[in-house]
């Protein structure tokens, strides 16, 4: 019987070794992205500049893609874009929560809700934020991409990235942000730069 268990536990031990050393060293190809430098900043009745990324905050985020960029329409709203792709090993950042990094930078989440972003006829789960910083007061609509779909919630995505390095799968992420003033005008321009830009976005990002 002793002899028994000790090479059940011996077994255990062996497989768990190499599950661990496949997990560490085995590094599946990620998806790839489109060249950002082709991405539209003309699109329907929205024109857009890029923004000026502090390199802190690239170093920071250590991303291997980002695009920022501001756009506006006639009415003069505004709509500021930001999403960022890191890859299964290729830098040693990562994606930040917005509610971790929006209190660091000053900004109040005066409340937050479930936000449906459609595309392809499915419902992407988002979330929206409602900020005050001072007198200015913001909307952000955000989520996170990863092999088992997406997400806004914190929890999730980091369940969806660890099941993706326990069935190794590629690990590669993106993060998606819009950001517009909360008013009433500026919340139907930004439901309408949504739709317009969106698909444009998956279609850079490819998790095939």
């Amino acid at each position: 019987m002793a002899k028994k268990t000790f090479i059940i536990f011996l077994t255990i031990l062996v497989l768990t070794f190499s599950f661990g050393y496949v997990l560490r060293y085995a590094k599946p190809a990620g998806g790839q992205i489109a060249n950002l430098e082709s991405f539209p900043m003309t699109l329907g009745q929205w024109h857009g500049k890029a923004d000026q990324v502090p390199q802190a905050t690239i170093d920071l985020l250590d991303p291997d893609y980002l695009f920022s960029a501001t756009y506006i329409n006639p009415q003069g709203f505004r709509v500021q874009l930001f999403f960022d792709y890191f890859s299964s090993g290729g830098s040693s950042g990562g994606v930040h929560s917005p509610r971790n990094c929006l209190p660091g930078s000053g900004w109040a989440i005066m409340g937050s809700r479930d936000k449906a972003i459609v595309i392809d006829n499915r419902n992407i789960g988002a979330s929206r934020f409602h900020l005050r910083l001072g007198e200015s007061k913001q909307v952000m609509d955000f989520w996170y991409v990863t092999r088992n779909g997406e997400t806004s919630n914190d929890f999730i995505f980091k369940i969806h990235t660890m099941l993706s390095a326990l069935t190794l799968k590629p690990t590669d992420m993106a993060f998606i942000r819009f950001v517009a003033l909360d008013t009433p005008g500026s919340l139907a321009a930004l439901e309408e730069f949504e739709k317009t830009f969106v698909p444009v976005i998956y279609n850079y990002l490819t998790f095939d």
